[in-house]
């Protein structure tokens, strides 16, 4: 009887002992699996469509889909992507298929033959449908822009150059003026416009216009003394992205010359400037003859002592 108590008190020890982590591991379990959901939820798609005018002939659209997580930021490279004009349910309403890159973009031109159905309204919308990804099934986005016209001309008043920016929005058939409208302006740059003013931007009033004054003394500009002047409206929530350029006599006439071919310092070997091929070969010549008559020294030392 002694004996059988005793396993009965080894077994309710074990039973103790044994309860706190099968109970940690009871709720651990839950938790790790709501974790995982976590995460995969916490994934979230950033799609957006840029619509693009320039010089109020080229239309096209711009699409950049990321997927962003916890720790990083990904790209939807390599996805199906279908754009359709206003309505996705038509098929005639097909923009057209695109892959997207490896940076998740796509750059998409509107045909031609939707030239037609461009005329018919003064808005549209753009709607892209990217292929299912990954567990959050088929994504789509969408702009919907009006209409615009951005226009540039020149005034010289007292002998002040002045830039003058005009904002037309197309309502029914007419295109009337609009205000309030911020528009960057200035000399075009390989990858920016540079201000030629004190405000590297300009607000147009009740007369959809702005006038900026062109302060820059001296550009360098072509043979002729050109330069390109530049409008730019960004990100615009109604109009999308617009650009205009203009060319205008307002540079210094400057001449480029080409030194292809000639002998300079970033010239293939066959170019090398004299003065630089003669100094290396100076000192070729110094080092190696210095160790070439110290050889022959030796070999007349040698001579002497065995003919002594």
């Amino acid at each position: 009887m002694k004996q059988l108590q005793e396993k009965m008190k080894t077994l309710n020890n074990l039973f103790k002992s044994y309860l706190l982590p099968v109970v940690i591991f009871a709720f651990a379990i839950p938790s790790w699996a709501q974790k995982d959901t976590a995460e995969v939820v916490k994934k979230k798609p950033f799609l957006s469509l840029k619509y693009y005018n320039i010089q109020n002939e080229i239309h096209y659209l711009v699409f950049q889909g990321m997927l962003k997580s916890k720790t990083n930021l990904e790209p939807l490279a390599k996805r199906n992507l279908t754009v359709f004009l206003n309505d996705e349910t038509e098929a005639s309403n097909k923009i057209g298929s695109f892959v997207t890159d490896f940076e998740g973009r796509a750059n998409i031109q509107i045909p031609v033959a939707f030239a037609d159905a461009w005329k018919q309204s003064n808005q549209h919308k753009f709607i892209a449908i990217l292929d299912s990804v990954d567990e959050m099934g088929v994504l789509q986005t969408e702009t919907e822009i009006t209409k615009f016209k951005l226009l540039l001309d020149t005034l010289n008043e007292e002998d002040v150059r002045k830039i003058k920016i005009s904002c037309l929005e197309l309502t029914d058939t007419l295109w009337t003026p609009v205000a309030d409208v911020e528009v960057r302006v200035g000399i075009k740059r390989l990858s920016s416009i540079l201000p030629v003013g004190e405000e590297a931007t300009a607000t147009t009033d009740s007369s959809g216009t702005a006038i900026v004054d062109f302060t820059i003394d001296s550009i360098p500009g072509d043979a002729q003394g050109m330069i390109f002047i530049a409008a730019k409206i960004e990100d615009n929530d109604v109009y999308g992205n617009l650009s205009y350029e203009m060319k205008v006599p307002w540079g210094n006439a400057s001449s480029y010359t080409n030194p292809y071919g000639k002998r300079s310092l970033w010239a293939t070997g066959d170019k090398v400037p004299m003065w630089l091929l003669t100094l290396a070969c100076g000192i070729i010549f110094s080092v190696w003859g210095t160790l070439i008559y110290l050889v022959l020294q030796l070999f007349k030392v040698r001579k002497l002592g065995l003919k002594a």
